[in-house]
């Protein structure tokens, strides 16, 4: 049978461009083919356009550059904050970039019984990925911490691989988070970014927004290159994968697509085939394919984030610079006083006078909440969404994507904590009061994993340790479904680091 390309890859985000790029660069030639399109400089109008022309309203009202399928979560209709354009969740995220810690690959040692026995520990450790990791953060140009000789990591690993370009000019209410909680013991750095400090204009507004300058870098960019650089790599957008054609041995002999534009089907056919649609996408397209492992699509994880903003008497300027720069790890393995795995915490962007508008309670003035806006600072925790199979994507009987999940009560009391400690971390950068904002809503699905989990048995798994499915020898999946469990930073650099793993398993075969 003809093949179109050695490769077929479904989905251009963080895994599936990097595998793609790798693969390419193996010499072995890869259609790429991606949902969304890529986004043009779209505009609203109105009001909600910002001295640096960056349109709120186009970007996260009407969410321009999301997904743009209704999705019903826990019965209702949702439009989700998750990428949908060439790049995937990469053309919009904050381009925190961190490495976890050696023991979120072993997270029995902190989890026990809350988690099955079969996923104490990963079927990959740290140190198979550790060169992956270094080679990740060169392809995305990590910058951030090579200045700061009192930059300590805690349990997470420092990157080895940072740009000569030098982080971004360290925000003067970050240098009091820094300099407040370090006077107190605490070990605040500065976060490792994928951001190009020599093209940034150091926007308020980053992670939801499509850069303006291309300086914080996405995987459409690595694309881009791959192509000017004359790589074997065919990039197809507007082209919605519907099913793959698996034949009486489980073997991908094609995948089906159609293009969203002119409603044309057209059947690519390779030797290996990579789905990266994401921890929603991915398990769709299988189900969708016949495919029938009990647990695909189970375990569907996005970390619990606790928000709170720092109030402080004079104007924090938050709101008009780019303030996202600092990490803790402090409280990555809980306290003396609590000994539960919490997670990261790290400081996030002052949301925009629209989004401020909409999230907040509708009792309060605009006046008002503009005023509050000048004057915080805020954080947010990255907590572990333990696995629990009842919380699963699956298609719903009108034939939309569905979701079903729920925190667990031990997700939401390590929650509580990280607030309270979030809080006092402001307290000592100066903050007069803390505002609580709970959690991020529905829409906000912070880094979906899980639902096609590595391992090395069928019954508590759906991929062999190198991502390939299991009664499916030439299909492979590189997104963040693989994860056990949801680490305690952002999943990015783990996904890229593991597709550069897998990319030499495929190019091997293919």
């Amino acid at each position: 049978m003809a093949h179109d390309g050695d490769v077929i890859v479904i989905g251009s985000g963080a895994g599936g461009a990097t595998l793609a790029y790798a693969c390419a660069r193996a010499g072995k030639s890869v259609i790429l083919l991606e949902r969304g399109k890529r986004y043009g400089a779209e505009r609203s109008g109105g009001p909600g356009i910002d001295a640096q022309g960056h349109d709120e309203r186009a970007m996260l009202i009407e969410k321009k550059p999301y997904d743009d399928r209704d999705v019903e979560v826990n019965g209702a209709s949702k439009r989700l904050y998750m990428g949908g354009v060439l790049g995937g969740g990469t053309s919009l995220y904050g381009a925190a970039l961190l490495r976890p810690s050696r023991d979120d690959f072993q997270p029995g040692r902190h989890y026990g019984s809350r988690i099955p026995r079969a996923i104490w520990d990963w079927p990959v450790q740290y140190d198979e990925l550790e060169a992956h990791y270094t080679e990740a953060e060169r392809l995305f140009g990590v910058c951030g911490c090579a200045d700061d000789a009192d930059a300590d990591f805690g349990p997470l690993h420092r990157p080895r691989h940072v740009t000569t370009a030098g982080p971004l000019p360290l925000h003067p209410m970050n240098r009091r988070l820094i300099d407040g909680n370090r006077a107190e013991g605490l070990r605040p750095f500065r976060l490792p970014l994928a951001i190009d400090s020599s093209r940034c204009i150091q926007c308020n507004v980053c992670a939801g927004y499509i850069c303006p300058t291309g300086a914080r870098k996405s995987s459409a960019q690595l694309l881009d290159q791959a192509v000017a650089d004359g790589l074997p790599l065919r990039v197809v957008t507007n082209a919605e994968v519907e099913r793959l054609l698996l034949d009486g041995r489980g073997e991908a002999q094609g995948v089906e697509a159609v293009d969203r534009g002119s409603g044309a089907r057209t059947v690519y056919r390779g030797s290996r085939y990579v789905l990266a649609a994401g921890a929603l996408g991915s398990p769709l397209v299988l189900l969708k394919s016949g495919a029938n492992a009990p647990l695909i699509g189970r375990n569907y994880m996005v970390h619990l984030s606790p928000i709170v903003a720092g109030m402080f008497r004079g104007r924090t300027e938050a709101d008009s610079n780019f303030v996202k720069q600092v990490g803790f790890a402090d409280y990555y393995f809980g306290t003396p006083a609590y000994a539960h795995k919490l997670g990261l915490v790290q400081s996030l962007p002052v949301p925009g006078p629209l989004l401020a508008a909409k999230s907040a309670p509708a009792f309060l003035p605009r006046w008002l909440i503009q005023f509050l806006r000048r004057r915080i600072l805020p954080l947010v925790g990255i907590i572990e969404d333990l696995p629990d199979p009842s919380n699963a994507v699956s298609w719903g009987a009108d034939g939309r994507p569905r979701i079903a999940h729920r925190f667990g009560a031990y997700d939401l009391e390590r929650g509580k904590t990280l607030r309270e400690l979030m809080s006092r971390i402001l307290y000592r950068a100066g903050a007069m009061l803390c505002l609580n904002s709970g959690f991020a809503s529905e829409e906000h699905v912070a880094h979906q994993c899980g639902t096609l989990r590595f391992g090395t048995d069928p019954r508590e798994a759906v991929l062999w340790r190198d991502c390939r499915v299991f009664g499916h020898p030439n299909v492979f999946v590189v997104d963040g479904s693989f994860f056990p469990t949801s680490l305690g930073v952002g999943p990015a650099l783990t996904i890229i680091a593991n597709a550069l793993r897998v990319a030499g398993v495929v190019a091997a075969e293919a």
